[in-house]
């Protein structure tokens, strides 16, 4: 317990720099990990849109909605569509 008391200074000069250039290595896998897992969250975000336009054209053909709402949410999700593979195509 003595040495412990009489190097800790010692030992937080060394540890610290030493956490400092390890950091780094360890982030870019965090990092590697955190962009797979947006890439599938952007891909089910597609999938999800793509059911809302079906959805759409349902109601649509029913006669639940007019023709001009109808095309103005249909080229809103398709822009928000375009939008997310843009994203995925970057990744």
């Amino acid at each position: 317990m003595d040495f412990l008391a009489n190097h800790i200074f010692t030992i937080i000069i060394f540890v610290a720099p030493l956490i400092y250039s390890i950091q780094p290595l360890l982030l870019s896998k965090i990092n590697v990990i955190n962009n797979a897992y947006d890439k599938d969250l952007l891909k089910r975000k597609k999938i999800i849109l793509y059911r809302q336009i079906k959805e759409l054209e349902m109601e649509f053909d029913i006669g639940n909605l007019n023709k001009d709402d109808f095309l103005l949410r249909r080229s809103e999700i398709k822009a928000e569509v375009s939008e997310i593979i843009a994203s995925i195509k970057k990744k």
